[in-house]
């Protein structure tokens, strides 16, 4: 099984346990309490791993991940779908080598800001609902600045590329005895824990700046519809 498809196959058993889920809950629960409506805005931070695809990464930084941070904001349009916008730092060091000779060189410092725009659909069948798995697809682009010793640092702005999500949510407002699995009486309405995978491309004069990545972070959603 190849590394795309792994995280896939775990999105659709998630959705399949959900969605099993979710029957049972109204087969047991045939009166909920009436519905309030939903938080619209949210913003994320995570932090985590990213794996570029540049070639000969790991030979230049000693490992063939960096860490990486990340803050995101979407707006929902419903419950089950959001649009938004997110990005991140990534940040390797490593020792260069010398072209002429093959041997290590200055210090080397590679910071990558990958940035993302996504619409994202959500397996949110019920209010409440504990897990909620998601997928997500958009445009990728990315800043990097390199510092080697003894040269002048060296930027640029990658192409638009192509990107794509898979994870899980975790809804901690059932863990919250005030709430009892409902929305929030401050600010912050509803608060997720997330497990995410994520795959992008974009180039830079034919150079691959994009990689795979994995974050872990927390969600937090507020305001309320008011129609």
């Amino acid at each position: 099984m190849t590394r795309t498809a792994l995280p896939l196959a775990v999105l659709l058993a998630a959705i399949g346990i959900c969605g099993a889920g979710a029957g049972a809950a109204h087969a047991q629960q045939p009166s909920e309490a009436p519905v309030v409506a939903a938080p619209r805005w949210n913003v994320s931070i995570g932090a985590g791993r990213l794996e570029p695809d540049l070639d000969s990464f790991e030979l230049f930084y000693d490992d063939s991940q960096m860490d990486q941070w990340s803050l995101g904001f979407a707006y929902a349009f419903r419950p089950w779908l959001e649009a938004g916008a997110e990005i991140g730092r990534a940040r390797a060091h490593g020792v260069g080598i010398l072209a002429d000779q093959g041997a290590p060189g200055g210090d080397v410092d590679y910071v990558l800001w990958p940035a993302h725009a996504f619409v994202k659909v959500r397996g949110l069948f019920r209010p409440r609902q504990m897990f909620v798995p998601y997928v997500g697809v958009g445009a990728a682009a990315a800043y990097y600045e390199e510092r080697i010793d003894g040269q002048e640092k060296r930027t640029g702005t990658a192409e638009l590329g192509a990107g794509a999500r898979v994870g899980l949510e975790l809804y901690l407002n059932r863990f919250d005895g005030d709430t009892h699995g409902r929305y929030g009486d401050g600010a912050v309405k509803q608060t997720y824990l997330f497990l995410e995978w994520q795959q992008f491309s974009t180039k830079q004069t034919g150079i691959e700046l994009g990689g795979d990545q994995w974050l872990l972070g927390l969600k937090f959603a507020f305001g309320r519809d008011t129609r």
